[in-house]
């Protein structure tokens, strides 16, 4: 899986140069809208006007990179006069870690991606988002997630097997739904009643990766170190070898002497078999109290999918073996050296199926334009007829033109003049054909509204933040990271002795909590039944036992902490350290800090260190894919550059440097993009409020309003950061020389653009009534429509 990935980077890259070298975008672009233009004539309808650029940038900022630009981005755009600036804008802002970010929302939600799901989340995460920052063909993203296999922490694909985990047929209906447009969901108990699939032929289709098996996988240094211990079992059975059979010449008494040694052996094996059963115990506690074991997804080919007991139709007998064949489209055959789930991966996205064409176009033009050619576009039938046909047979071709390059298919939309229009107003209900005579007006997503908060909060809300990346990525490469078993299994030794060292094992200690308890609840039934000193001597009893019984877990708990803070003292680091100088060549080295420095080399990326949970200075960002990317310092050296930077682009007087440096220190810890932290966020959360997606469902999340979105908008923690001193916003606003120009650069902050005439009188008249100060005037303004709404 490994080699397949970088080979995936490798044709990545060469067929995203190929495609931008043998596309002109603008010829593509324009025959699109010449394809538009065609369908406005046929339906006498009058395109958009033109949007300015301040429309545009902000429209492009929050469909591209997730979010609204910052004031200087807007004005370094709006400033510019050079011909194809737009095209600029796009290309850049396509290239960027942001793009990542926004797109990384829509593949989660569209897949069902958890970041805190147990083992595969973090994982599973961080192959959705690889695949988005190499710019990984569709097709091939699709093709490693189907005939994904290895290791959770390797392998982050397999997290869409492990998301259905136990519900094979479940999964097979999400996939024809996703990647197919289609669905079959029905057919699984039933012949589908509103389409023509059968039940034998959605069994038919869940055949092919019927075969997907997911196991923990006790396997880095963990598996290791079981290795270590079944050989050193199977050394116990070659030392303790049983004696030879004496003679038949022997006499009695050697015979007895035999037997004598049989059992002193068998005595020896016993008591050295029990001592290393208990050294595994003690391994055990030491590390399964981290959960090392990982899911690990194989697909057996000798594994069948038979038919339910009650299946009724004359097709077929009950809990008959289903073979595997496509439900639709081109027949599925495996080709030599290939295995059933590979053949249907390479089946599922090929250019001659249409249906996963369709459905890859449509969810894309969707992302752009507000509404899909095909509504709804996960529910496609043989009599589905888009509202162009021409338009989406077009784009069909050309996604397979461009080998599925999805940045170079939506560099082509966002160029077009058609989406450079202003947004269509009109609320269309179900069933009215939309001739997209321009994109339509959207209300924000709860990332692309938190994502701008954050943007209003955070002068560089894109620079990457070593805190989260560093959190995600330790998470899922702890077990990889760890050093060789031999070597291990010294210093789990080490940590397994803090059980040792306890005047009670644990086990004895859970006997007598769970007394504890038992004796409690006793206590406490006779406190019920009787009256008086009877009553009082009961219950206090019964008090007694109780705080027996947390005193008792106070001190398992203790014991738990002190072995794993062994287990990382003793394993985790060296191992980290290992691994540091076996990639880089390099002997291991902690950062420290700079005396003579305004602000420490550490000041940035100790917040890394609080999110990563790492007590321990030398801890380091392990480089678990073989390669370092960026280490602390490097980390920190480009944060303090670029607030320098800030500094000086703000006017921030040099005393006042350090007190900057500290609250964007803050700002980077507590104010993150949507995409890196916890997703789904928990509930409660801003995010949640505003309709994101708990990743239960396929695209399950919403953008309608409601009353706690509205208090959370007008009483919640957000609008003291937004107006505190060293915001983005307030920064903006404090190099403005006039209460006019102030009114100004709040607009420009929050809207992109500058207030109209009617505007400004009407802010001069709130001032004569009491509104005098800018954070009315900010407050008002992120409660507008204008604001909510992407146009």
């Amino acid at each position: 899986m490994k080699s397949l990935l970088a080979c995936s980077m490798i044709v990545t890259f060469w067929l995203g140069t190929l495609a931008r070298a043998d596309t002109d975008v603008s010829a593509a672009a324009a025959e699109i809208d010449a394809l538009l233009a065609r369908d406005w004539a046929a339906n006498n309808l009058t395109p958009n006007a033109p949007a300015d650029d301040n429309v545009f940038v902000r429209r492009i900022y929050l469909d591209v990179v997730g979010r609204i630009p910052t004031t200087r981005e807007a004005e370094e755009f709006l400033a510019s006069r050079e011909e194809g600036r737009r095209a600029a804008l796009i290309d850049k802002l396509l290239d960027s870690e942001g793009y990542v970010q926004n797109y990384f929302h829509y593949w989660a939600d569209v897949l069902r991606v958890q970041s805190k799901a147990q083992r595969t989340g973090p994982a599973y995460v961080h192959f959705v988002k690889d695949a988005l920052r190499s710019n990984k063909p569709y097709d091939m993203f699709v093709r490693e997630m189907i005939a994904g296999e290895g290791k959770t922490w390797s392998d982050g694909a397999i997290g869409y097997y492990k998301r259905d985990r136990g519900m094979p047929l479940d999964n097979t209906a999400s996939t024809v739904r996703v990647f197919l447009g289609t669905r079959i969901e029905c057919a699984q108990c039933h012949n589908h009643p509103f389409d023509k699939w059968t039940q034998k032929q959605f069994y038919e289709m869940a055949a092919f990766t019927y075969g997907a098996e997911i196991r923990d996988y006790g396997g880095g240094v963990v598996g290791g170190i079981s290795d270590l211990v079944r050989d050193q079992g199977m050394a116990i059975h070659t030392m303790f070898k049983q004696p030879e059979w004496p003679k038949n010449t022997a006499s009695v008494a050697d015979r007895l002497a035999y037997w004598a040694e049989v059992e002193k052996v068998r005595r020896a094996r016993q008591e050295a078999e029990e001592a290393l059963h208990q050294a595994e115990r003690l391994y055990n506690q030491a590390l399964y109290r981290g959960n090392p074991h990982y899911p690990k997804v194989t697909f057996d080919e000798r594994r069948k999918v038979t038919l339910p007991k009650d299946y009724r139709y004359d097709d077929a007998k009950p809990k008959s073996v289903v073979e595997a064949a496509a439900m639709m489209g081109h027949a599925c055959t495996p080709l030599p050296g290939e295995t059933r789930v590979q053949a249907y991966a390479r089946w599922l996205a090929n250019p001659d199926n249409d249906r996963f064409n369709k459905v890859v176009v449509n969810r894309l033009w969707k992302k752009a334009f507000g509404l899909a050619l095909i509504e709804p576009l996960d529910d496609l039938t043989d009599n589905t007829v888009a509202v162009n046909p021409e338009l989406l047979s077009h784009l069909e071709k050309l996604m397979v033109s461009l080998k599925y390059d999805m940045k170079a298919y939506l560099r082509i939309l966002f160029n077009t003049s058609t989406y450079q229009r202003q947004a269509s107003h009109e609320e269309l209900t179900p069933g009215t054909a939309c001739h997209f005579t321009g994109p339509l007006l959207r209300r924000m997503t709860a990332e692309q509204l938190w994502d701008s908060f954050v943007t209003l909060i955070n002068p560089n809300p894109d620079m990457l933040n070593m805190a989260a990346r560093e959190y995600l990525e330790q998470r899922r490469l702890t077990v990889g990271k760890i050093a060789d078993p031999a070597e291990t299994l010294k210093s789990i030794q080490a940590a397994a002795k803090k059980y040792q060292e306890q005047p009670e094992g644990v086990e004895t200690m859970k006997k007598l909590m769970a007394e504890a308890r038992d004796e409690a609840k006793k206590y406490q039934s006779i406190a019920a039944k009787v009256t008086g000193p009877e009553k009082k001597a009961a219950i206090t009893r019964a008090a007694e036992c109780n705080a027996k019984v947390k005193s008792i877990n106070r001190e398992i708990t203790a014991l738990y902490s002190n072995a794993r803070r062994t287990v990382m003292t003793e394993v985790i680091i060296p191992g980290q350290k290992k691994l540091f100088e076996k990639v880089t060549g390099k002997p291991f080295a902690t950062i420290a800090y700079e005396p003579n420095r305004e602000v420490p080399i550490q000041a940035a990326p100790s917040a890394g260190m609080q999110a990563a949970g790492a007590a321990n200075d030398e801890h380091t960002m392990a480089p678990g894919d073989g390669k370092i990317k960026t280490t602390k310092a490097e980390a920190a050296e480009a944060e303090i550059k670029a607030w320098s930077e800030e500094a000086m682009y703000y006017a921030i007087p040099r005393k006042q440097w350090r007190d900057y440096y500290s609250s964007r220190a803050r700002q980077s810890r507590q104010w993150l993009r949507a995409a890196e932290i916890e997703s789904p966020a928990p509930r409660g959360h801003f995010l949640r409020e505003f309709g994101q997606s708990d990743r239960e469902f396929i695209e399950n999340s919403n953008s309608e309003a409601s009353v706690p979105q509205a208090l959370v908008l007008m009483n919640g923690e957000l609008l003291p950061q937004i107006v505190a001193r060293y915001s983005q916003l307030m920064l903006t606003v404090g190099r403005a020389r006039s209460a006019d120009e102030r009114i100004d650069a709040a607009y420009m902050a929050v809207l992109s653009r500058k207030p109209t005439a009617r505007e400004k009188d009407l802010c001069l008249q709130a001032q004569d009534k009491g509104l005098s100060t800018v954070e009315d005037l900010i407050y008002a303004l992120i409660n507008t429509r204008q604001f909510i709404f992407n146009q």
